[in-house]
């Protein structure tokens, strides 16, 4: 006997020892995943989109136009005096004056006539803004480092009562980093703060605390430097966001994990001496609900892969490691911790072995007895209310506007509405036109076309500086200003219907061997529309059919997984639908990141699954011992606990997020809460068990009940 006990607390103590082990040769020669964050080339888009196309062939006819565009906007409460403005040309012009900036180009503004620097200068005289253009192979924190160095060069010559910003997509792309850098170290404290404090004040155990978290910690370095490696061999692209939802994610799915076998632990540890025993038997009836909950997580992220948004795709790898390792670590790391432990975990309030007590009637127990006898009264109300919030969804508007997202007092964002507010929103982001022939264009078919262009009430104009014609007169090139938002779907459905109507407007002005390229931010966002559209459906699709063909292996039936995944689906729906009424509500938000309703789904429904495997493991395990209903009721009791206290913890790290400084990921970490308040306390103690009394012995049909 002693011999077995040895014997078991070694193999705790070599799962703990492989996983350290791993940790510390990861540490040493892999790189932490934070410093391979890149940006999405292409804008994430396929290289056969028409907006990317457009752009190769613009660099291809006019190779010097390539280049990052930052935009440094002066402003003043008052007009801006000439000698003023040709201090600003100056001070940007000094810039070439440094090795550091020699790539950067910059517009000769003080050798121009003072009319002519006019171009740059708001109708009111009160903003003036000059154009550079950055290296086009600068990515991530390169891009940052070139743009803070312009800030403080350019800074230090400029009066104090003159507003500088710093906008146009260098300056957003710059300001990202930054946002993201100074939150990490917050985002990643916070998590942890905020999971050792609930676990004290729910389960009242010092070292029930530190358990997830230890085992949390060693599974996010092993996830950390895995994702570091990979990306350092250009395997996949890493973004900022995914990495801060994948920390959230970890540590919160972790805890849950560590919660379940918990729960299962202390039941164990009452019916067996031997707390190497006890784990024994918690892992054989807790491997499987672990097993599927991790592998449907996987599964889930793993349809990301068949996006064609970048960024889409490279959400999966991320996602699908930090998944994977949670699964192992789910079936070896923490019963391994809580085992080499063993009863001292539960300190204070240590379970002792064959202790007889009465069996209190818990508040789970009380709902399920309800739940169980009365369903119709439970069931009927949840899916009026579940439906009507699902069907605010029709009303949900998508916005592809970024920087909206970013704090109010931003320099880029500042920037950038002081054009908007001062010049026009359309030129914000004006478009290129480039006409392509076969033959040497002609300035007069080129503007019939462009007059025809500019009779869409979305177009305001379409302009040139110069000669729009390349050296062998076969290219030209114009900008674009669509009239209001650029990035509202007014200014999208004006480049798709201008590249549907090309072919009959190239007509029309005898140029039938012309073809009309759009490139720029617009362009982008009108393809990024489609095919979001097109990815969402894909996905969903896809998650949908995986995780009911999964849940249907864990319950060996046909009809379990139909009304599992129908529940969860109304679950997800209703909290997009809710979410959005309250964010109109509270928060006058005309529209969502096209993102939030993608991720939301992908995370929301594999999260969802979790806790409605455990509850239909619990129940499928008491069937075995006692009547269909009464196991329904037991298993609802049984699970009450761990689960509710599982899924607080989950809803209030994602809330976590509301600490990020994007506003996208404040409004994602509040709809991921609400969705798992949702699915914890409606759906899987009420709606799910209703459903289940009222199936009767169909509820895993084939399988038989009783």
């Amino acid at each position: 006997m002693a011999e077995g006990k040895l014997k078991g607390r070694r193999l705790w103590w070599f799962s703990i020892g492989i996983w350290l082990l791993t940790t510390i040769l990861l540490s040493s020669f892999a790189p932490g995943s934070k410093d391979n964050v890149v940006p999405n080339k292409g804008s994430g888009l396929p290289s056969d989109a028409p907006s990317i196309v457009a752009a190769h062939e613009l660099e291809k006819y006019f190779p010097n136009d390539g280049g990052i565009p930052l935009f440094g906007v002066f402003h003043k409460d008052g007009e801006l005096s000439d000698e003023e403005i040709l201090g600003f040309s100056q001070a940007i012009e000094s810039l070439k004056e440094d090795k550091t900036f020699e790539e950067v180009d910059v517009i000769p503004l003080s050798k121009l006539k003072a009319e002519q620097r006019a171009a740059f200068l708001s109708e009111n005289k009160e903003t003036f803004f000059i154009p550079l253009s950055l290296p086009q192979d600068l990515e991530g924190k390169d891009l940052h480092k070139l743009v803070v160095s312009i800030k403080d060069a350019v800074g230090d010559q400029i009066a104090d009562d003159i507003e500088l910003s710093w906008t146009g997509p260098a300056g957003i792309a710059s300001d990202a980093v930054e946002l993201f850098s100074q939150a990490d170290i917050v985002l990643l404290l916070s998590t942890v703060g905020l999971i050792l404090v609930l676990l004290l004040v729910i389960y009242r155990s010092p070292l029930l605390t530190l358990i997830p978290l230890v085992g949390a910690g060693i599974v996010y370095a092993v996830v950390d430097r895995v994702i570091g490696f990979t990306t350092a061999q250009g395997w996949f692209g890493v973004d900022s966001q995914a990495l801060s939802i994948m920390t959230i994610l970890l540590f919160a799915v972790v805890t849950d994990y560590s919660l379940l076998i918990f729960s299962r632990y202390r039941e164990e540890l009452k019916a067996h001496e031997d707390a190497n025993l006890a784990m024994r038997e918690t892992m054989r009836h807790v491997k499987e609900p672990i097993f599927f909950s991790g592998s449907t997580i996987v599964l889930g992220v793993a349809t990301l892969f068949f996006a064609l948004y970048e960024p889409y795709r490279n959400f999966a790898p991320v996602f699908a490691i930090a998944a994977g390792a949670m699964l192992i670590a789910g079936l070896t790391l923490l019963p391994a911790l809580f085992a080499v432990i063993g009863r001292k975990a539960f300190w204070p309030v240590i379970p002792k072995y064959g202790e007889k007590t009465v069996e209190k009637k818990t508040v789970w127990g009380k709902v399920a007895a309800v739940v169980t006898k009365k369903p119709f009264l439970f069931m009927v109300p949840i899916l009026l209310l579940l439906g009507l919030g699902a069907w605010n969804m029709t009303n949900m508007k998508e916005t592809y506007d970024l920087i909206a997202s970013f704090p109010e007092d931003l320099s880029s964002r500042v920037g950038y509405e002081r054009l908007g507010k001062d010049f026009s929103e359309g030129s914000l982001a004006p478009g290129t036109l480039l006409f392509v022939s076969e033959h040497e264009l002609g300035m007069d078919e080129l503007q019939a076309v462009i007059g025809r262009i500019e009779e869409d009430p979305a177009i305001a104009k379409v302009t040139t500086q110069g000669n729009p014609l390349n050296e062998d007169g076969n290219a030209a090139k114009f900008s674009v200003t669509f009239e209001g938002n650029p990035y509202d779907a007014k200014a999208f459905d004006a480049v798709l219907k201008l590249r549907e109507d090309s072919e009959k407007i190239m007509k029309e002005a005898n140029l039938s061997d012309t073809t009309l390229y759009i490139s720029g931010e617009t362009a982008v966002n009108a393809d990024l529309r489609d095919i979001n559209d097109r990815d969402t459906w894909v996905v969903v699709i896809l998650m949908t059919a995986l995780i009911t063909i999964m849940l249907g292996f864990q319950t060996r039936s046909i009809i379990a997984p139909i009304y599992m995944i129908g529940s969860i689906l109304l679950s997800f729906a209703a909290t997009l639908g809710l979410a959005y009424f309250l964010f109109e509500v509270f928060l006058d938000l005309d529209g969502m990141g096209y993102r939030i309703s993608l991720y939301a789904f992908v995370f929301l429904v594999a999260l969802g699954v979790d806790y409605s495997i455990m509850l239909i493991a619990r129940i499928r395990e008491e069937m075995k011992v006692m009547p269909f209903d009464e196991a329904v009721r037991k298993g609802v009791e049984r699970t009450g606990g761990v689960i509710s206290s599982a899924g607080l913890i989950l809803a209030a790290t994602f809330l976590v997020l509301a600490t990020m400084p994007i506003y996208e990921l404040k409004l994602f970490g509040f709809i991921m809460a609400l969705g798992i308040l949702i699915d914890t306390f409606i759906v899987r103690p009420l709606l799910i068990p209703a459903v289940l009394v009222l199936l009767g012995k169909w509820s895993f049909w084939p399988n038989k009940i009783g």
